[in-house]
């Protein structure tokens, strides 16, 4: 199947992901005039679903980037449903249920009972095995990886994960699909824990986790300064162009000292598991590193959503 053959785009599951993936493919495949479905099991999540869809339409409108017609059109390309069997005809399926492997399995081999030979299914697992989940259909060579950022609407990002299965002609149809609403698909060619993104904040995080455990910075200090440091860069300087400009003997000689110093737990730090003993979740407990209310969590979010469509409107001049 090509790209061009896609009409009709099946969304499984209308939590976190869903609904903006969906709204993904109606507002920027506007020229593909695609049938999109949203499937759940839960009528009460397809409401609130359908109310937060209200909600992105009005951020877009709100934008100036597309007239009040074609964002009705495309509002109205995206059917919310509880019958699974609406999914029988799709060209693709998008599966985003909670990251849980077993509940992947059972929806994949599901979809796979229920949908001709020809459809690709996908999933937007953020660093489950592709090839396990492709093993318990009849099609691994239609089963890929489309570890979407969230939300979908915004972040450009995709990872297109090759399973061990997958064919080139279903990388090909995946990668031309989400280039031309608007993504900038990558493709992730061996099926690793985690894929690529996640691996690159993990190394991030489990380094400056291990700062604070050892007492060199402060929370703060260490938000100022990947904030203020690699934060500004890396929307303008690209990661390889650093070490370019930076010179490659150069930086041979800063590895050659550094890299035995940095952190190489095979573990999370205890303290970790401490704070999550303490009740200490994060914003969803309302205290983490930093305290939240639920009323500052709502208004931060939408200021930062503001935030990254500028900064993605400037990042576009150097590309």
């Amino acid at each position: 199947m090509k790209a061009s053959d896609i009409k009709k785009i099946g969304v499984i599951g209308a939590g976190v992901m869903g609904p903006s993936i969906a709204e993904l493919f109606a507002i920027f495949g506007a020229s593909y005039d695609f049938s999109i479905i949203i499937y759940d099991i839960s009528p009460s999540q397809l409401e609130k679903a359908k109310s937060r869809i209200e909600t992105d339409f009005d951020k877009v409108r709100s934008t100036g980037l597309f007239n009040d017609e074609g964002l009705e059109t495309a509002r109205n390309r995206i059917h919310l449903e509880t019958n699974i069997h609406s999914l029988m005809d799709s060209h693709l399926l998008i599966e985003a249920v909670p990251e849980r492997l077993e509940l992947k399995l059972e929806v994949f081999k599901q979809l796979d009972d229920l949908t001709p030979p020809s459809t690709i299914l996908a999933t937007n697992s953020s660093g489950l095995s592709i090839t396990e989940i492709a093993s318990v259909t009849t099609r691994p060579e239609l089963c890929i990886g489309t570890h979407f950022m969230n939300p979908p609407l915004l972040m450009p990002l995709v990872e297109v994960v090759k399973g061990q299965h997958t064919s080139d002609q279903t990388v090909q149809t995946i990668l031309e699909l989400l280039s031309s609403v608007n993504k900038r698909p990558v493709l992730v060619k061996k099926d690793i824990p985690g894929y690529v993104h996640n691996r690159l904040q993990a190394a991030l995080f489990r380094e400056v986790m291990h700062l604070l455990d050892e007492d060199v910075m402060e929370v703060q200090d260490l938000e100022t300064t990947v904030r203020y440091g690699l934060g500004l860069r890396l929307p303008i300087l690209k990661v390889f162009e650093i070490v370019d400009l930076m010179g490659l003997d150069t930086i041979l000689n800063v590895l050659t000292y550094l890299y035995p110093t940095l952190d190489r737990s095979t573990n999370p730090p205890s303290f970790l598991k401490e704070m999550i003993d303490e009740g200490k979740l994060g914003a969803k407990s309302e205290t983490g590193f930093h305290d939240y209310s639920f009323q500052d969590i709502q208004k931060s979010m939408q200021e930062k959503e503001s935030a990254t469509f500028q900064l993605l409107m400037m990042m576009q001049q150097y590309d």
